[in-house]
């Protein structure tokens, strides 16, 4: 049995550079999510905490649970800011 180093060293160099490539693409991809907290929007409207609690707390904002948190990504947010409201609904 004949086994020849360096093929073999070449096709794991190989396999590692792939598996480097993947997870680059994935930190690339995930540089693409920004979520933003219930203090981080009331900052940015300059609001009470109060009421980005609330804004939160609407069933149409698509907020998810991350620890014990609440975000939201940041276009869903934008995209819910662009959909016409009224007080009664």
């Amino acid at each position: 049995m004949t086994i020849n180093i360096n093929t073999d060293i070449d096709t794991q160099i190989k396999q590692l550079d792939e598996m480097l490539e993947k997870i680059k693409q994935l930190e690339d991809k995930s540089k693409l999510l920004n979520f933003v907290t219930i203090e981080q929007l009331a900052e940015a409207r300059n609001c009470s905490i109060k009421t980005a609690q609330d804004i939160f707390n609407d069933n149409s904002l698509p907020v998810e649970d991350y620890g014990k948190q609440k975000v939201v990504e940041l276009n869903a947010l934008i995209n819910w800011y662009q959909q016409r409201r009224s007080r009664k609904n």
